[in-house]
């Protein structure tokens, strides 16, 4: 079975690792830092679950590229891999945040992965994903930004 984190094993762990996060960690590859990253993962959660006002209409993908990339994504535990493009809807400008905070909530919405439900949820490049997938790929984003800074 594909890591998701809808089990609540890997999501205790993921979220073990997000609270050893802290403000003085180097990224080992991107551009972003540790503010950034986690103001990002923060409104990626936002995004998935459907807190604050996202539009869900917008794709960047024909249906035969989202189809075979979700696949691709979702098939197995590879890590998403470094250097990896963002939806521009989640790219964090400011340079600095408010670091707990922003830990504090997105610890929030990993942990609201219990009783996820969120059905008018389309990815902007995926389109249309079964909780499943979204599970696995929200899995996967934690992972690879908390791998980035080495936690």
């Amino acid at each position: 079975m594909v890591k998701s984190i809808l089990d609540e094993p890997l999501r205790a762990e993921i979220i073990e690792r997000v609270r050893n996060l802290n403000k003085n960690l180097q990224a080992q590859w991107g551009s972003m830092n540790v503010f950034q990253v986690v103001k990002h993962c923060r409104l990626f959660e936002a995004w998935i679950h459907g807190i604050g006002d996202w539009d869900y209409s917008a794709s960047r993908s024909t249906p035969t590229q989202a189809a075979e990339a979700l696949i691709a994504v979702t098939s197995d535990d590879t890590p998403i891999i470094k250097h990896a493009p963002s939806t521009q809807i989640l790219i964090v400008n400011e340079t600095e945040v408010d670091f707990e905070k922003e830990k504090d909530l997105w610890i929030s919405h990993l942990e609201a992965y219990q009783n996820y439900h969120n059905p008018a949820f389309v990815h902007d490049f995926f389109g249309k994903m079964t909780p499943e997938q979204i599970g696995i790929l929200a899995y996967k984003h934690t992972d690879h930004h908390l791998r980035q800074f080495g936690v």
